[in-house]
């Protein structure tokens, strides 16, 4: 559902015009029935038009109350969060949805704007602005599409506002989909190139260990092994997947990771726990290979004595860190294929974990905890 800021405005204005004109229509109706009315008692005529008058003020609180009603549950409709700040520079409205996305309750209605939006500076910066195109702005660790509204100065100010960080996130995912997509077919062309000349290099290599020259054999041989093991990555990265989906314990998965982690370097000085239980639909080795990228990742970002934590739930598996954490930008960059966070990365490790989560139908996310660190998230 689609409203516009006209719409909006119009919505806003509709109950104080039409308690107007319903009055001035009930003002002229009982005009013309005393015009027309016969001359009689005038007790009797003063009394029937305190009677008129009564019935008529009540009808006109019952319509007062249904178009407050109507207009109420027309803006509590609305998919976005409302908001009203009337000359008097007082909260004079806040639909359903902008209680929702704020954490209010409907209370604050009547109080102080600046008091109420205190903890919402871009809600503040919005009653500031020109009424004009939307705009986007971060906040409380969310992002916000924003857009103050042209009303007449009677009304006051309205600000249409409303939460789409999962709409950017959505999109930068599919970005990535696209760029995985696109990487993985010129990857695979170029590793089996490379593939073909490691494999002479490496003949060579045995060939001259065999002639005597131990020394530069073992040299060429070292770094052979190193290309070839950038070269297989490289092919996973191209491989299409078919992963094979059973359910799965995911606290039996964290900790079958944890235990191959712990026979790895990254992990030396690390505290590593395991801590609550849940089950997903996941492929056991695909988890198991996105799992260790991500924990030895988590362990080289975290100081020694410091503790990389897995939390499990329902269809979640959390990975938290104690390292320095990252920005918002660096976190989306670190997804992307060939560019690492570290010199001597790849630029691989994360987005491979993310090819093979969302291959069984997972997905991943980075975000900086408030208490230093970094929260790796895997929702099914």
């Amino acid at each position: 559902m689609h409203f516009s800021p006209h719409t909006v405005a119009q919505l806003a204005m509709a109950l104080p015009l039409a308690v107007m004109v319903l009055g001035l229509v009930l003002v002229v109706a009982r005009w013309i029935r005393l015009r027309r009315s016969v001359p009689g008692d005038p007790g009797a005529v003063l009394l029937g038009a305190v009677s008129s008058s009564l019935r008529e003020r009540g009808e006109l609180a019952a319509s007062l109350g249904e178009l407050r009603t109507v207009q109420e549950r027309l803006v509590d409709a609305l998919p976005f969060g409302l908001l009203w700040v009337d000359q008097r520079q007082r909260l004079a409205a806040l639909n359903r949805r902008g209680q929702e996305l704020l954490g209010v309750k409907a209370g604050v209605v009547g109080l102080e704007a600046a008091f109420v939006l205190e903890p919402f500076p871009w809600l503040l910066e919005a009653l500031d602005r020109e009424p004009g195109p939307p705009w986007r702005c971060a906040g409380a660790g969310r992002r916000w599409r924003i857009r103050r509204i042209e009303a007449p100065d009677r009304i006051g100010a309205l600000v249409q506002f409303e939460d789409v960080t999962e709409v950017e996130q959505e999109a930068r995912r599919v970005q990535l989909r696209e760029r995985f997509a696109e990487l993985g077919e010129m990857t695979a062309g170029v590793a089996h190139q490379l593939k073909n000349g490691l494999a002479v290099l490496k003949g060579h290599g045995q060939l001259l260990k065999r002639q005597g020259h131990a020394e530069a054999a073992e040299a060429l041989l070292s770094e052979t092994e190193d290309l070839e093991g950038l070269v297989q990555r490289f092919l996973q990265w191209a491989r299409p997947l078919e992963p094979a989906l059973q359910p799965l314990r995911l606290e039996e998965a964290a900790g079958q990771a944890l235990a191959e982690l712990k026979r790895r370097p990254a992990s030396q000085g690390r505290q590593l726990l395991l801590e609550g239980q849940g089950g997903a639909e996941a492929d056991p080795q695909l988890l198991h290979q996105a799992l260790v990228n991500l924990l030895e990742n988590a362990c080289q970002a975290t100081p020694l004595s410091g503790r990389v934590r897995v939390r499990v739930g329902e269809g979640r598996l959390e990975i938290l860190d104690e390292g320095p954490g990252l920005g918002e930008d660096t976190a989306v960059r670190m997804l992307r294929p060939f560019e690492s966070g570290r010199p001597e990365g790849t630029g691989l490790g994360l987005p491979l974990a993310l090819k093979w989560l969302n291959a069984q139908g997972a997905d991943l996310r980075l975000e900086p905890r408030s208490e230093g660190g970094t929260r790796t998230e895997i929702r099914w």
